[in-house]
């Protein structure tokens, strides 16, 4: 039979013939003319469709990527491509179309489609199989077997595992029989194009007084029903209750109505189209069939019923079945209505408590069996194998699969399943779409984290390894990856003036910290405002593989549905595809500017990569503000903090974490503060972490040295790549900044040691601590005692003073503040007093007499032991030095030497005071210098040989005072030399002098450490006027001074004076000298110290000595 497109009118009314491509669901849906639906395909099946308009799609990237899969051409199942009928059909189809939207008269024309898509035009015909019916099999297929829908494809989104194509369904038409079509999947179709009915606005007006009814029986139900979920459980006795819920037939109406936001949108669109109808559009046929068709379509109608309007031919007889429809629904609202209402008196009001457990039983024992049997069902259907499939290779000559898996190193796919709880859904969800985007993690750690994953999916939940996988997952989905959190926007907005005032603000002193800090601020905010450049040289193959993947990404969606399975979508009165792709241009837009912030982010990220992050230990005594400046780093950086405390910790497993196949393995303490940080460059405190059991004296243990386990986690060369035994991959602590805090840094192991840069924070003097304890101190305690004014307690710059210095012995401001919280509590009792008593006077103000009630009975005062002097000749021999203290302060040591004549010959040297043996060895060391110097002549003294005849006949004893306290170190040796000098020449050392220094056998003064400190314990005596300290030690003076006056650019100059023998500059012992009261005076060798006690009386002959040696 030859055929030809062809159109006709008669009588206004327009019929066409086309010739079109065929094609039948696999679900049961029925699709009537003005809606859009989503539809999924799998993957062979929506190429096999596309497959047959290849050459009028072939452009489409997405079409094509989708056809290269398969190899349609040797298939022996269909032909590929359509026939010249089918085009000629489109093109016709087409035409007529666009006349009818215009609303002109129909011509013959020959103009080709504007676009791809517009080729993309189809005939669906209803899956009878798949739609059940009171009717039977064969009166079924009698009725509806010529019908079909034209449709267009307008939207394409492939997400990998399905292809979904979004239909417009556009006439309905019915198949010419007897037709014999070139392809098989091709047939004859009829469209009738403008229907006409007699008296329409009758019609209409009927129809919506139809369905106001029932739009007023839907919203009545879907508000009773939700009003029954709010109320049930509440009481039972309650009279709002409602077993409205336990009513299969609302259960489904309700999933129907209100279960899908789509359905909400459409009904909502479906009531304004039906009420907003004017006068004029009311005679309108096409606003009538519009109508019929969309309520036919929205209203949760059986789909045989809607396959019944589609195949009515006239028009008149669908809008009486429309009617018939409709009223049927409404008597079914109505039904359940009064059945329910009846059901809910006998529930309440008659039945017995046992009567409605049975109920509920039996409801519970229905669900049960009705789940079996969809579990069951759906087993078996999983066996069935689509013949089809098997007809079409895939070029590579494998079988088709319906997943596709990238390269080599791309993570395996997951498919989540609905069947699958919500633990198990959130890890999936996390490893489907989150893990290719962590750019911190390798492919292969990408690649074991899906392993595992695959491995909990296929285990039953009663296996053993499924909850030890599955809480390791968890903890990988808890890890905050690739988030970094700052109170920057970038690198490059970092106000350095800001982060200098916010620690000055919070911290008082601490300046060489807080340059240390602020150079790091400095060096983040550079490499950001290089961020471009740094991006463009280093990052430029990330980027371009990025843009390929975003382009790719597109070409994959053509629409920007967000509905699944096969949602139904209003068209506005005249929807076009140019309205959608508007839409489209705007989410496109706005998914640019999206990739925007993340090549933003991305420019961030890697300026911060560039930079290592500080691994600072703060080393110093108890006390001084190191955890609080660790806080502080935190606050001003804007990140989190956590704090890791390793005092006591013997096991490497705490580092590192436990191995995944021990019980109650969990990872190792770093992971666990970045889980609770929830950020990846978060300011962690290794606090105490000299305390660590191991360091310089671990050894090898059958738990491994912690110590050694830190060496990974604090070398910025290595904690990029750090393993936590739990995690099992790498993961980058480079953008972590360790704060590690030591009272003893040295007992730490060399290679730890080694990595960490070392602050020493010293202690701190009373000046310091007097400004602490005003402007921080006491307010904090003031407010923790219940004040609510600062005002109310008041503590005068003396009587502060009074307390630092009589009632605390400290390096930092610990015990200070608990002596200030113990005064605001006796001054929060008398303030209580004055609340309740109205005769009670309260004085705010601390006097100096109130210290003895508040605090008791001041520390014992060790200057006394230097003013008084002793009666006897012993004031010979006595000498102050200079130590440092194991808490990290400073103090006045006096040296005491008694001798008396002994009678056996030769110079014997007792000591006592619990010396160690480094002292002792100075004292030996400074006693055989001084009988050196005497038997060669050296002093200028008229009684030399008297002199030497009394030592050799000398037994001395030397004892230091508090004697239970260890003493130890080189630093005496100065103190003990002149304390025997003293005593042989029997001349007293002023008390106002005090000296500290190593002496070798020649004479030379070596430096000492703890300067500070020393000068410090000097000053607080209150009679110490000057300090005898190595030469070598002004070094010491001059950094300190820099760093009290905050002036660097003073460094160099005054380091190019001290290279002088004779320095000139004497700005840093000025300055100390007003600050404390102590003039600092230097000695190289031991002659410099007598020079400074006695003067040059004693050094004639040394300076004759020294002149001759050099033959001058």
């Amino acid at each position: 039979m030859k055929f030809k497109n062809s159109t006709t009118v008669k009588n206004g009314e327009v019929r066409q013939q086309v010739v079109l491509t065929n094609y039948v669901l696999d679900s049961s849906l029925v699709l009537l003319p003005g809606i859009i639906y989503n539809v999924s395909f799998s993957r062979f099946k929506a190429a096999a469709l596309l497959s047959r308009f290849r050459d009028k799609v072939d452009s489409v990237p997405l079409v094509k990527s989708l056809l290269g899969e398969y190899d349609f051409d040797s298939a022996a199942s269909e032909s590929s491509g359509i026939s010249n009928d089918a085009s000629e059909g489109i093109q016709h189809f087409y035409n007529m179309e666009q006349q009818m939207k215009n609303k002109g008269v129909p011509e013959v024309h020959n103009v080709q489609p504007a676009s791809e898509f517009d080729w993309l035009v189809l005939a669906i015909s209803p899956n009878l199989s798949k739609i059940p019916s009171p009717k039977s099999k064969a009166e079924l297929a009698v009725e509806s077997s010529e019908v079909a829908t034209i449709v267009r494809v307008v939207g394409i989104v492939d997400d990998t595992t399905n292809v979904k194509l979004t239909l417009q369904a556009l006439q309905r038409a019915s198949k010419v029989p007897g037709y014999r079509p070139n392809k098989p999947t091709e047939t004859l179709l009829k469209v009738h194009w403008n229907e006409n009915i007699d008296n329409p606005a009758a019609h209409l007006l009927k129809l919506k007084s139809s369905t106001s009814v029932l739009f007023n029986a839907i919203d009545r139900f879907v508000t009773e029903y939700r009003q029954a979920l709010q109320n049930n459980g509440k009481n039972l006795e309650d009279n709002k209750n409602d077993l409205l819920t336990l009513n299969p037939l609302a259960n489904a109406l309700f999933l129907q109505l209100a279960g899908s936001k789509d359905f909400a949108k459409a009904y909502q669109s479906l009531q304004k189209i039906v009420g907003g109808l004017s006068s004029s559009e009311k005679s309108n046929p096409r606003n009538l069939l519009r109508v019929v068709d969309l309520t036919a379509a929205i209203i949760p109608f059986p789909n045989h019923e809607k396959l019944k309007m589609l195949g009515t031919a006239a028009l008149k007889d669908r809008v009486a079945e429309i009617n018939v429809m409709i009223t049927k629904m409404s008597e079914v609202f109505g039904a359940l209505k009064e059945n329910n209402k009846m059901v809910n008196h006998w529930f309440y009001n008659e039945a017995s408590n046992i009567q409605r457990a049975n109920l509920v039983a039996n409801q519970l024992k229905s669900i049960r069996v009705v789940l079996e049997g969809l579990t069951s069902k759906g087993n078996g259907n999983e066996n069935g194998a689509n013949n089809q499939r098997a007809l079409v290779r895939r070029k590579n000559g494998a079988a088709p699969i319906t997943t596709r898996s990238g390269g080599p190193n791309d993570p395996e796919p997951v498919d989540d399943e609905e069947g699958d709880d919500d633990d198990i859904r959130a890890i999936a969800n996390f490893i489907k779409k989150r893990l290719p985007e962590i750019q911190s993690l390798s492919e292969d750690s990408k690649r074991l984290i899906a392993k595992d994953f695959k491995r909990i999916k296929s285990s039953p939940p009663g296996n053993a390894d499924f909850h030890v996988i599955r809480n390791y997952l968890e903890i990988v989905m808890d890890m905050p990856w690739d988030k970094f959190v700052s109170k920057f926007k970038s690198n490059k907005d970092i106000d350095i003036a800001e982060a200098k005032r916010q620690l000055d603000e919070d911290h008082y002193g601490l300046d060489h910290v807080k340059q240390r800090l602020t150079q790091y601020l400095v060096v983040l905010k550079l490499l950001g405002i290089n961020a471009d450049k740094e991006y463009e040289k280093l990052g430029i193959k990330e980027a371009q593989k990025e843009k390929e993947l975003r382009k790719q990404r597109e070409n994959r969606k053509f629409t920007r549905e967000s509905n699944n399975g096969e949602a139904i979508i209003i068209p506005n009165s005249d929807e076009t595809r140019r309205a959608k792709e508007q839409a489209d241009s705007r989410i496109k837009k706005s998914k640019d500017m999206t990739s925007l912030e993340k090549e933003r982010d991305a420019k961030s990220l890697l300026a911060s990569k560039n930079n290592r992050s500080p691994i600072i230990m703060l080393a110093g005594p108890p006390g001084v503000g190191k955890t609080s400046l660790a806080k502080l780093i935190a606050t001003t950086l804007g990140r989190k903090f956590q704090r890791v405390s390793l005092g006591g910790v013997r096991d490497e497993s705490e580092i590192r974490g436990h191995r995944r196949t021990y019980v109650g393995a969990m990872p190792g303490t770093i992971v666990q503060a970045l889980r609770k940080a929830r950020s990846m460059n978060p300011v962690i405190l290794l606090d105490e972490i000299d305390k660590v059991v191991g360091g310089a004296s671990g050894g090898a243990k059958f738990s491994g040295d912690p110590a050694a386990a830190l060496l990974e986690v604090l070398d910025p060369e290595q904690n990029n790549q750090f393993m936590d035994h739990y995690l099992g991959f790498p993961i980058d602590l480079s953008q972590v900044i360790f704060i590690c805090t030591a009272n003893e840094p040295y007992n730490l192991s060399r290679p730890l040691l080694d990595r960490l840069e070392m602050i020493d924070i010293g202690a701190y003097d009373y000046n310091e601590k007097l400004v602490i304890g005003q402007k921080y101190l006491l307010p904090r305690q003031t407010k923790r005692n219940g004040f609510p004014d600062d005002t109310l307690v008041s503590i005068d710059d003396e009587v502060m003073k009074k307390v630092i210095l009589d009632y605390t012995r400290e390096a930092g401001v610990r015990n200070l503040e608990r002596k200030l919280g113990t005064v605001c509590r006796f001054k929060a009792v008398e303030f209580a007093n004055s609340l309740s008593d109205s005769s009670v006077q309260y004085n705010p103000r601390v006097e100096e007499y109130d210290l003895a009630k508040y605090l008791g009975l001041p520390m014992p005062n060790l200057n006394n032991e230097i003013v008084e002097l002793p009666l006897q000749l012993a004031k010979y021999g006595v000498v102050n030095g200079l130590s440092y203290n194991t808490d990290g302060s400073g103090s006045v040591l006096i040296f005491e030497s008694i001798g008396f004549h002994n009678d056996k010959g030769g110079t014997s040297l007792n000591m006592t005071g619990r010396l160690g043996e480094v002292l002792m060895e100075s004292a030996k060391i400074g006693m055989t210098f001084i009988k050196n110097t005497l038997y060669k002549g050296l002093w200028n003294i008229d009684n030399t040989k008297e002199v030497l005849d009394k030592l050799n006949n000398l037994e001395i004893h030397m004892h230091v005072p508090s004697g239970a306290v260890q003493k130890d170190g080189p630093s005496a040796g100065i103190t003990m030399a002149l304390s025997f000098l003293s005593l042989i020449f029997e001349r007293p050392v002023p008390l106002n002098v005090a000296m500290t220094g190593e002496i070798t056998l020649r004479g030379l003064v070596l430096p000492i450490g703890g300067l500070k400190e020393k000068m410090l314990g000097a000053h607080l005596t209150g009679q110490i006027q000057k300090i005898i300290v190595p030469r070598e030690n002004r070094r010491d003076v001059i950094e300190e001074y820099v760093k009290k006056i905050n002036e660097p650019k003073r460094m160099n100059e005054l380091l190019q004076d001290n290279q002088e023998t004779n320095f000139k500059n004497s700005a840093p012992e000025d300055y100390f000298y007003n600050k404390y009261g102590v003039r600092i005076v230097y000695a190289k060798e031991f002659w410099d110290v007598i020079r400074h006690v006695w003067g040059e009386e004693l050094l004639v002959k040394v300076e004759q000595a020294r002149m001759d040696e050099y033959h001058l």
